[in-house]
């Protein structure tokens, strides 16, 4: 996960925003959709993990599923931000 070291580290950092975070940078910073396996090797997250939080981030429209190669990538909400 990306961290920047010129930003104090907050009190108590919540670990699943955190990882949320990192799945959101990765997909905006590629054109291409990924998998969960492959969000979890380039996280180093477990794949279970991954499936958990994309579940929900595309319940929330930030995330969408191809449902023919099951690859995420952002959704149209994100552009609501």
């Amino acid at each position: 996960m990306r961290k920047d070291l010129s930003k104090k580290e907050p009190t108590y950092p919540l670990k699943a925003l955190d990882k949320s975070l990192a799945i959101l940078e990765i997909l905006s910073r590629e054109n291409s959709p990924f998998s969960i396996a492959q969000l979890s090797e380039r996280l180093g997250i477990y794949p279970s993990t991954i499936h958990r939080i994309l579940d929900t981030l595309r319940y929330w429209g930030y995330v969408e599923q191809d449902p023919v190669t099951q690859r995420y990538q952002l959704g149209l909400k994100v552009l609501e931000l």
